[in-house]
C-alpha cells in the first residue's frame, strides 16, 4: 500500500516530523504537489472527502468498528480532527482509481488541520496499534499523546474495540 514519509503517499525524501505543534496543516512541499493533481485537489473545493472517512465512534457496531458493514480489517490511514474525533478511512478516490487518497482527503477542504495523523492497524474490527507516520501532516511524535488520550478515551467506554495484543501508539 505504501504510506508516509517513503511510500507512494509521502514525498520520498526521508524528512522527519514538524516541529511539535497543537494543530498540523497539510506541508507545503505536499500540498504544491497536491494541487497540480485535479483527482486530488480542486482549486475551488481543497481537496475531495473521502466518502469512506468515518469516526471511530460512530464506526462502532455489534462491539467491533465497521467498515462497510463488515468487521475494520487491514491498515488504515487516519487523522485526529481539530475537535479530538479520531477518524479513519480506507484509502478511496472517488474521483480516479488510479490517484492517491492522502491523509488531508480524511477531512477534505482547502486548508485540512489535525491534531495527529497516521496509520491505523485494526484486525477483525479491533485496534491493535496506530503511529504518527503521515507524509502530508508529519506530526511530531508528541503529538501521538494527542491519540493516546482519544483512545483511552474510546477505551473506557468501549474496551471491546481493542485487541488483546493492543500495543497502542508507536513514534516513527
Amino acid at each position: 500500500m505504501g504510506s508516509g514519509r517513503n511510500g507512494p503517499y509521502g514525498n520520498n525524501c526521508g524528512s522527519g516530523s514538524q516541529p511539535y505543534a497543537p494543530i498540523y496543516h497539510v506541508v507545503g512541499e505536499m500540498m504544491d504537489r497536491d494541487r497540480q493533481n485535479h483527482n486530488i485537489y480542486d482549486s475551488k473545493t481543497g481537496y475531495f472527502t473521502n466518502p469512506f472517512a468515518v469516526s471511530i465512534q460512530d464506526s462502532i457496531k455489534n462491539g467491533q468498528i465497521q467498515m462497510d458493514n463488515h468487521s475494520a480489517h487491514g491498515t488504515y490511514t487516519y487523522v485526529v480532527n481539530e475537535n479530538g474525533d479520531v477518524v479513519f478511512g480506507k484509502r478511496f478516490n472517488p474521483n480516479s482509481s488510479h490517484s492517491r487518497a492522502p491523509h488531508p482527503t480524511l477531512i477534505g477542504g482547502k486548508d485540512p488541520q489535525v491534531q495527529c495523523a497516521g496509520m491505523i492497524r485494526i484486525e477483525k474490527g479491533r485496534i491493535v496499534w496506530y503511529n504518527n507516520d503521515s507524509g502530508h501532516f508529519r506530526p511530531n511524535e508528541k503529538s501521538l499523546v494527542i491519540v493516546d488520550s482519544a483512545m483511552e478515551k474510546l477505551r473506557k467506554i468501549h474496551p471491546e474495540i481493542f485487541a488483546k495484543n493492543y500495543k497502542g501508539g508507536s513514534r516513527i
